[in-house]
């Protein structure tokens, strides 16, 4: 009984046209190229990974403190970096794309930012968002200090490997902002991860057609709570 469900994991046909390499995301015309402080990025001294995970929680209570943008672009991008070259999927399924919403922010405007293995600009103030409570299905995340909301080219992914393509984008994108989520807490700061980012709310902001750039997965980061 189980057979046809275990077949249809393993199967790679794709269900779309076959003609990703001929679409991309849309450019951000506007967008402004932003240089890390690394002053600001590398405050102190992390806990290691075994004491980051004795200490670990997942937490929907924040400080309203500001965070350090530099460290989380930071934090961030090297995720990113190490999926790319850890899987060496980019030029097949596509690469990872990541954009920050930083409510509170210290050291750069608060605002929209996009972030990628390669590159990193701002797109907008936070002004453009509106009510940050609409970006999630549980209004707490808008109190963090910043929402992180990972996005993959899954008409690529499709085209590449089907279903497969698909499942190796969730998965890519799952291990990246774990990546991302346990560094910000070996630095001190606390968050969760989410999948219930309303994408809709900023569709047209960060140009997601759903298809070429799609939400995958989310998370919040923030101080603690005193």
């Amino acid at each position: 009984m189980m057979q046809p469900l275990l077949d249809g994991y393993a199967a790679r046909v794709r269900t779309s046209d076959g003609l990703a390499a001929h679409r991309s995301p849309k450019p951000f015309a506007d967008a402004t190229p932003v240089a890390i402080d690394e002053q600001e990025a590398t405050p102190g001294h992390p806990r290691d990974l075994a004491a980051t995970l004795l200490t670990r929680r997942s937490s929907l209570h924040y400080a309203d403190a500001p965070v350090r943008t530099d460290l989380v672009l930071s934090v961030l991008q090297n995720a990113l970096r190490r999926d790319s070259g850890g899987w060496e999927l980019d030029d097949d399924a596509g690469p990872l794309e990541a954009f920050v919403f930083a409510l509170r922010s210290e050291g750069k405007p608060a605002g929209v930012y996009r972030v990628t293995a390669r590159e990193l600009s701002f797109i907008a103030p936070a002004s453009v968002l509106g009510d940050p409570e609409l970006l999630g299905v549980q209004r707490e995340f808008a109190d963090a200090g910043g929402i992180v909301s990972l996005y993959a080219n899954i008409d690529r992914a499709d085209s590449w490997a089907g279903s497969h393509g698909y499942r190796l984008c969730a998965v890519r994108a799952s291990m990246a902002l774990y990546d991302f989520h346990l560094r910000c807490q070996s630095h001190g700061l606390v968050g969760t991860m989410f999948g219930g980012f309303i994408g809709s709310a900023v569709r047209n902001l960060i140009q997601s057609d759903g298809v070429t750039r799609h939400p995958m997965l989310a998370a919040t980061y923030a101080h603690p709570a005193p």
